[in-house]
């Protein structure tokens, strides 16, 4: 698969990456259709965040497709369509439902 992978400020490529797989139960590979730069993955790519090292594929946002899904895994199946959102919630505790 093709990744948009960081090499430095100023520095980005799409990179040919092995296609990911499940490795824990509570893991799900999903096949994306769209993605997005946001202001983090610019930040990156300007140099902003030390912590970011040469390498990382870039894009945390984005929907797609379940594509597989390990055992842990009880509230989505292969063929789900999905949002990738870079604020996660469990939709189940107070703060949640509010």
């Amino acid at each position: 698969m093709q990744a948009l992978v960081y090499h430095g400020p100023g520095q980005k490529k799409l990179d040919d990456r092995a296609k990911p797989v499940v490795k824990s139960p509570t893991d799900a590979i999903v096949r994306i259709s769209k993605t997005t730069i946001c202001g983090t993955d610019l930040h990156i790519l300007k140099g902003d965040v030390p912590t970011c090292k040469p390498g990382t594929t870039l894009g945390h946002e984005g929907v797609g497709v379940i594509d597989s899904v390990g055992p842990g895994v009880v509230t989505f199946k292969p063929g789900d369509r999905v949002l990738i959102s870079c604020i996660s919630a469990c939709g189940r505790c107070e703060y949640c439902r509010k």
